[in-house]
């Protein structure tokens, strides 16, 4: 066994979610499991690719219920798959794909009834990477303006 000087280590604080707004991630893991009906569920783990957040998670689930499959349909549409048809999706098919995803800060009660802070994402809080502006800033929320369909032209 190692020998650690725990002197040179910091303290575990408490987890702090990322602060609300939209995050370039990539997703790192899939891990498969099932809800507590029995559905087929994959839980996804985005790891923040830029900005002061960088390395951070970002988690979120797909559940593959019937109530669900909007969502899953979003979801897979936002990483970059071809929705119009039939698509056999496999978590080494999400794996490694990018989207902007909105966090937002929720609060919960955990097992001893204590108040903790989470992130989460919204039902449509996925945006595709590819088409997404580059003006979008990591960590700073993109406010409620609407896009007037305007592109900045060369002439």
């Amino acid at each position: 066994m190692p020998k650690i000087d725990f002197n040179n280590v910091d303290d575990v604080q408490e987890f702090t979610p990322l602060p609300d707004g939209k995050y370039l991630c990539r997703v790192e893991k899939v891990e498969e499991s099932s809800t507590q009906n029995g559905d087929e569920m994959w839980k996804l783990r985005f790891v923040v690719e830029s900005g002061p957040h960088r390395g951070r998670y970002i988690f979120d689930n797909m559940v593959f219920s019937d109530a669900a499959m909007k969502r899953v349909k979003l979801i897979c549409s936002r990483l970059g798959f071809n929705v119009s048809g039939e698509l056999d999706v496999t978590p080494s098919l999400i794996r490694g794909r990018r989207c902007h995803l909105t966090a937002e800060t929720e609060e919960y009660e955990d097992h001893e009834g204590n108040t903790k802070r989470r992130n989460v994402v919204p039902f449509a809080g996925y945006e595709s990477a590819d088409g997404a502006s580059a003006a979008i800033t990591d960590g700073e929320a993109t406010g409620d303006a609407e896009d007037d369909g305007e592109q900045d032209l060369p002439f």
